[in-house]
């Protein structure tokens, strides 16, 4: 399994342990359009530029940093005008507040633990819908095929 495939994983599975989220995913613009639209509550992943460095072996080794978008619709629990819950309509930052629990210093074989780095409100074009975006920076480890093979000779 590669380095990205095992980050996306582990982020997911970590995700998905919070109920009150309706669909973790992969970052494919699926808020993006009116694809998803009785979906309430979401967080997509993003896994971002990755600089590698070669070191010896084969080996290589990399920084990247992974965004974790929340996207909320407009009323989610009663949220708007005249909230009818009782923590004021700021549901999404618990939310926010348990992502950056769970994925905070979240490691693998294949990378080191994530550290979050920011965390900001994004502009979304779909009407009604909030977009929350909390970043975690990590290095990467991989090994790839080698360069040479060893051959046996013999000598007649």
């Amino acid at each position: 399994m590669t380095p990205r495939k095992e980050l996306f994983i582990k982020i997911k599975e970590t995700l998905m342990t919070i109920p009150e989220l309706e669909l973790v995913d992969l970052e494919r613009q699926q808020m993006q359009s009116d694809k998803f639209p009785d979906l309430f509550v979401s967080a997509l992943i993003k896994i971002n530029r990755i600089s590698y460095e070669t070191m010896t072996e084969q080996n290589q080794e990399g920084m990247t940093s992974v965004d974790v978008v929340l996207y909320c619709r407009d009323g989610w629990m009663n949220q708007h005008n005249g909230t009818e819950d009782t923590d004021h309509g700021m549901n999404e930052i618990d939310l926010l507040d348990a992502i950056a629990e769970k994925l905070q210093f979240l490691k693998g074989d294949q990378f080191t633990p994530l550290q979050q780095t920011d965390d900001e409100i994004q502009q979304q074009t779909m009407q009604g819908i909030f977009s929350y975006r909390q970043s975690f920076s990590t290095m990467i480890y991989r090994k790839l095929a080698p360069k040479y093979q060893s051959k046996t000779l013999t000598i007649n």
